[in-house]
């Protein structure tokens, strides 16, 4: 949460020390900066006392939680030293602290001035201007100690609190300006806080700032979703739906243009021309209903059409579109001509395959021999054995699902030829540029295989013919322009406001604008009590939903639902999807579901999870995180959290790794609000143990998010009193060397030999850790011992125990490994064999983490060692690995190689796209930064500029003898030998090439020092 506040100075006079605990921690004294006062443990003292006013704290219990790990005599020495240095940080000045009488109060006068303690003040005497203006942030940012953190919430809530007035204040007095400055203050603080974004949404408002207000409810809701997997209050939706002023009609007027575009789209596709139609607009506008209008149009042609739709709360399982597509009529019925291993894959997703085909092979975990690729592969090959021009619908791209996106791509990339159009609805305001749907869109562009059709407002003739059609009757023309002015040409608006009365009554008796809601509720209202209720479990379900969940959500029979049933769609309330049903609009189910009472909420989710879990009582995975949300809807927090993992647990095993992690975060926030105990700390720390390969695996061992996972799973294996399990020894070991915290790594490696002995897995992935960070060291023989050693105890049994626990495998890890040390220790024939070999490996096993790092490191021996290797076949593909499988970790390599490549091939542009790599690499990659620039180095040398080169040199030797990591030293010198010489120092020049020969020598690398050796002989030719 980002709690950073504008600093802000002592509301009076002039005091002569000022301390700052809340936010960025300072002192002042006589206007100089006291560091003395705000040393970690002096810090501490002072909130404590200070916090405590004059009430003060026990010296005893003072020394006991500052030093909690000493004696008790020993702490109270400690506090003494402290008191002291503390009377003697703030010369001149009265003392801070009276340490009379067993106790420590805090006695500063007003030549003092502390913020926590003109913050407390100010919130007793109800002075929220004073209160807001002295708190800066959260308290002792940099501390964790459990007072520190319960303090700090403490105080937080007060300033939330006091900001919430403030705002409240200036809405009463319509001072927007101040309404907005407050409310953004207190959204950083609390960025879930309702009451505040309402405030701030109609502040915008008022303003004329609409588009503001909305991306203000849309962060809100958002938030809401990711950090506590719920929605919106009725309160804000409600106002939201004022501010959008929604609505759509059964009629399809006033879209001729777009409606041949969209013919125009389906022919092409048809041609055999595979393609993405993206129908964007605002909600209401009719982005559905042209959708529907296409698909009606294909299926009357014979053609084949299947249906999927996102949703904005989620709860689907990974790739919910494309499991709606595949179990739509005119694919599943043509799934039994696939073969049995197209049969295998696709079971990830249909486990109602293994019903029909119980003799099908047993699935391979995820973590096996199957990738993802072939799980795409599958899934294409389902899609395009209906044999016929197929039409495939998705409702609410901006809510999708990354995997279903991630198969749009993959079905243009590897079918360009196939006879398939996909149809998107898309609210375009929703997204930003790093929405997956926008990435899609601008590869689809290049790739020429992207439509789009934007539709606005109808004009005001189109919403009087609408009106028209809707209620059966002409609208009055002075009724149907001003129904046009009020609902702004929006089809879902003019739709419901017709249903409502609109023109049928005297002038004003119908307004529209503001109440929406009102409209809806009406038509609620005249449902028959027992249709009402059964809406209310339908709207609880919160998707689409089956005549059999429903009725056993609503504990009724089906035969004695079907009328209420059949009321609610002849009304148009609900609307048939195939062989299930859902609401006519996203606005009919808010609506009714806003409209249940909380205590009835809490027992329809209860009855709903209750009903999926004995209808899915087989395999819970794909239903975990609709089970979540209605656990979390009844209060069942533990049940959730259960809910969660299960749902993760699948997600990893159909390799949807960013929905895995986002289902597993959402199971720990919820996990925060349970007491603690040792049970609880089990359920944590298998959380996070399950966390850590995907997490390895998506974003790379050095990324920010993986070592917090890593060393809070470390506490608790410590706190729970055992071990810490190899995997994660592993996992903090390769941090530590992503990092360049070799010593850390090498510790943590020989954990992993001891764990060996019990653990043959450990021992393995011990040896790697050691090779690995001995080779980045620049110790060469010894890196080559232990990735032998690790070869040699490898198990080919394992690779599966390997994988899962350590997001890779070691044999092909290590091969590619060996193959570059081999290469500096001058043995390049055998350098060769180790690259095939690992190559050979990892194509049997196709686990994509453990490809990306075999391909990684190919290409880099390829750029380090050009003869006998294709430098652009390598890069490409390393780049196809990365950007297909989404392995962020070793994006930035390929994006450097593409540029060190384009530059050996005279483009320029090269240079860069290899500084664009570099500025990453300084950023979240500092282990492979060194490589980086010392190929960047040699670029500037061979576009004639010897300055920069040299001085991007000089950045890569201290970074070598700030790191330790020595690997490339020798290779610099002789680099920055040949920028002097480009720079007419011939002497200097042959002095740092005999450097480099040198320390080839001491490091014990002949392909260094013949290299080296060769740059020393040209400058002597010269």
């Amino acid at each position: 949460m980002d709690t950073t506040v504008v600093r802000f100075r002592p509301a009076a006079g002039s005091p002569s020390v000022v301390i700052r605990l809340l936010g960025e921690v300072s002192a002042s004294v006589h206007g100089e900066s006291a560091t003395a006062l705000i040393s970690p443990r002096m810090q501490r003292l002072i909130a404590r006392v200070a916090l405590a006013h004059g009430s003060g704290v026990s010296r005893d219990r003072l020394a006991a939680e500052l030093w909690p790990d000493s004696s008790a005599s020993q702490a109270r020495t400690n506090l003494r030293k402290l008191l002291h240095d503390l009377r003697h940080s703030a010369p001149g000045v009265p003392a801070l602290v009276d340490a009379r009488d067993g106790a420590v109060r805090w006695c500063a006068g007003p030549s003092t001035w502390i913020d926590v303690a003109a913050f407390s003040d100010a919130v007793a005497r109800g002075d929220l201007a004073e209160a807001a203006d002295s708190y800066g942030g959260d308290l002792l940012p940099g501390l964790d100690d459990d007072w520190v953190v319960e303090e700090r919430e403490r105080l937080r809530r007060r300033a939330v609190e006091a900001l919430a007035g403030l705002a409240s204040a200036a809405e009463a007095g319509r001072c927007d300006d101040d309404v907005i400055r407050h409310t953004r203050r207190l959204l950083r603080l609390d960025p879930l806080h309702e009451p505040a974004g309402r405030l701030l949404m109609r502040a915008h408002a008022r303003q004329g700032e609409r588009s503001e207000a909305l991306r203000t409810y849309e962060r809100l809701r958002d938030g809401l979703e990711r950090e506590l997997g719920v929605r919106p209050e009725p309160a804000t939706t409600a106002l939201v739906e004022e501010l959008r002023s929604p609505s759509p009609g059964p009629a399809f007027v006033g879209r001729r243009a777009e409606w041949q575009a969209a013919l125009t789209a389906w022919e092409q596709a048809g041609q055999g021309r595979v393609r993405l139609l993206c129908v964007t607009g605002e909600a209401g506008i009719g982005k559905t209903r042209l959708a529907e209008e296409l698909a009606r149009h294909a299926a009357v042609d014979g053609h084949a059409v299947a249906y999927g739709r996102a949703y904005e709360a989620g709860g689907r399982p990974p790739w919910g579109p494309v499991i709606d597509w595949l179990r739509s009529g005119p694919v599943s019925t043509r799934l039994h001509t696939l073969d049995d291993a197209c049969l295998v894959e696709l079971a990830r997703l249909l486990p109602e395959l293994r019903a029909e085909r119980p003799d099908l092979p047993d699935l391979l975990p995820s973590a096996e021999v199957s990738g993802r690729r072939h799980l795409l592969d599958a899934v294409v090959r389902g899609l395009l054995a209906v044999r016929r021009p197929l039409l495939l619908v998705v409702d609410d791209l901006q809510w999708c699902d990354a995997d279903t996106l991630d198969l749009c791509g993959y079905l243009v990339q590897s079918a360009p030829s196939a006879p398939v159009l996909v149809t998107g609805t898309l609210r375009d305001d929703e997204v930003d540029d790093a929405h997956p749907v926008t990435t899609l869109r601008g590869r689809l562009a290049r790739a020429g295989a992207l439509s789009v059709i934007p539709l606005g407002p109808l004009d005001e003739q189109a919403t009087a013919e609408m009106a028209t059609l809707v209620g059966q009757r002409e609208m009055p023309s002075e009724a149907a322009a001003r129904l046009h002015e009020e609902t702004e040409g929006n089809p879902l608006f003019i739709s419901e406001a017709v249903r409502a009365g609109f023109g049928t009554c005297a002038p004003g008796s119908v307004r529209m604008t503001p109440t929406v809601r009102a409209v809806i509720s009406a038509r609620l209202d005249r449902l028959t009590p027992e249709a009402r209720r059964l809406a209310e479990v339908a709207a609880t379900i919160g998707r689409e939903f089956t005549v059999p969940t429903l009725a056993a959500a609503a504990g009724r029979s089906e035969d004695d639902l079907t009328d209420d049933l059949d009321e609610l769609w002849r009304r148009h309330i609900v609307r048939v999807r195939g062989t299930a049903y859902d609401f006519s609009h996203d606005r009919l189910r808010d609506v009714t579901l806003d409209s249940i009472s909380p205590a009835r909420r809490r027992k329809l989710h209860r009855w709903v999870a209750e009903a999926l879990e004995t209808q899915h009582a087989a395999d819970l995975g794909p239903v975990g995180a609709r089970l979540a949300l209605h656990f979390v809807g009844a209060g069942l927090g533990s049940r959730a959290v259960e809910a969660y993992e299960r749902a993760a647990r699948h997600a990893y095993r159909v390799f949807a790794l960013d929905s895995c992690i986002a289902l597993l975060r959402r199971a720990l926030r919820l996990l925060d609000d349970s007491p603690r105990s040792a049970a609880r700390d089990e359920i944590e720390l298998r959380l996070l143990t399950a966390m850590g390969a995907p997490l390895v695996a998506r974003l790379g061992y050095g990324a920010a998010e993986v070592r917090p996972c890593h060393e809070r799973a470390l506490t608790l294996h410590r706190r729970l009193g055992r071990g810490p399990d190899p995997s994660l020894l592993r996992g903090l070991a390769l941090h530590a060397i992503a990092r360049c915290r070799f010593d850390r790594a090498e510790e943590n490696g020989h954990a992993l030999i001891a764990a060996g002995q019990v653990d043959r897995t450990a021992r393995v992935e011990g040896d790697y850790v050691l090779g690995v960070t001995r080779f980045w060291r620049g110790e060469f023989a010894a890196a080559e011992r232990h990735l032998g050693e690790a070869i040699a105890r490898y198990r080919r049994e394992d690779a599966p125990e390997h994988i899962a626990r350590y997001a890779q495998d070691p044999l092909a890890v290590c091969l590619s490994r060996l193959a570059l040390t081999q290469l500096f220790r001058g043995d390049t024939a055998r350098a060769d064999r180790s690259m095939r070999d690992a190559l050979r490996v990892a194509a049997e096993l196709e686990h994509p983490m453990t490809t990306g790092y075999v391909r990684a490191f190919q290409a880099v021996l390829a750029a380090l060692e050009p003869l006998g290797h294709d430098l652009g076949e390598a890069v490409a593909a390393l780049d196809d690995v990365t950007s297909t499988m989404h392995i962020g970790y070793f994006a930035v390599v390929a994006e450097l190689l593409i540029g060190w490549s384009d530059l050996l091939g005279g483009d320029h542009r090269g240079l860069a796209t290899m500084r664009r790599a570099t500025d990453r690499m300084r950023g979240d990659q500092p282990l492979h930064l060194t490589f980086g620039l010392s190929l960047l180095a040699r670029g500037h040398h061979r576009c004639a500029d010897p300055a920069t080169g040299r001085a991007i040199v000089a950045e890569a030797l201290a970074l070598t003898g700030g790191t330790g990591q020595r690997y490339l030293l020798a290779e610099l010198l002789r680099i920055d030998a040949e920028l002097l010489a480009s720079s007419h120092e011939r002497g200097g020049a042959v002095d740092v090439a005999e450097r480099a020969v040198r320390t080839a020598v001491e490091m014990k690398s002949p392909w260094l020092r013949d290299r080296a050796l060769a740059t020393l002989s040209a400058l002597g030719d010269g």
